[in-house]
């Protein structure tokens, strides 16, 4: 005896398990502007130094030149003013999402800390910012996209500052 299966019982479990087993990734963006960039100013500015203050221990040995140049890459699509300021980093929690738990029940990259924008000149804090990114879901493809939790978190964290200062 054969047993068939109704065509549309078919199409429904096939679109439960790919939107289950296959499901992507969500951006969450959070913190406090504890003074913002005048407008004036954020027009003005480009980004010169980066100064990586302070770093968790769980990051790795290239976490300070890899957290550099995706920040900067970010910065440069906003800041795009002719007056440097230097930025100065205070990272106080970086979290790469457990490869695993992602394709089971979910799991978050995040990175929390501080930008503050400083007028090289005076030394004045002239922007500062809280930065909490996390970026997490489930499934296969989100276990795959959270493999370069460094890369992935110095990118939100440039693009969560060009979102919070710079922005017209």
């Amino acid at each position: 005896m054969r047993l068939e299966i109704p065509r549309a019982i078919l199409v429904l479990a096939t679109g439960l398990f790919l939107a289950t087993g296959l499901s992507g990734c969500v951006t969450s963006s959070t913190g406090d502007t504890i003074k913002p960039l005048s407008a004036d100013r954020a027009r003005d500015a480009s980004i010169g130094d980066i100064v990586l203050v302070a770093k968790p221990d769980t990051v790795s040995a290239e976490f300070a030149g890899i957290f550099e140049t995706r920040v900067r890459e970010e910065l440069a699509k906003c800041a795009t003013g002719s007056s440097p300021l230097r930025l100065n980093v205070r990272i106080i929690e970086m979290k790469g999402a457990n490869a695993a738990m992602t394709v089971l029940v979910g799991d978050s990259n995040v990175i929390r800390g501080s930008a503050a924008l400083i007028d090289p000149a005076t030394g004045e804090i002239v922007g500062d910012y809280e930065i909490n990114q996390s970026t997490g879901g489930g499934g296969l493809i989100a276990a795959v996209s959270m493999g370069q939790a460094e890369e992935q978190m110095s990118r939100a964290f440039g693009k969560a500052l060009c979102d919070r200062a710079f922005a017209d």
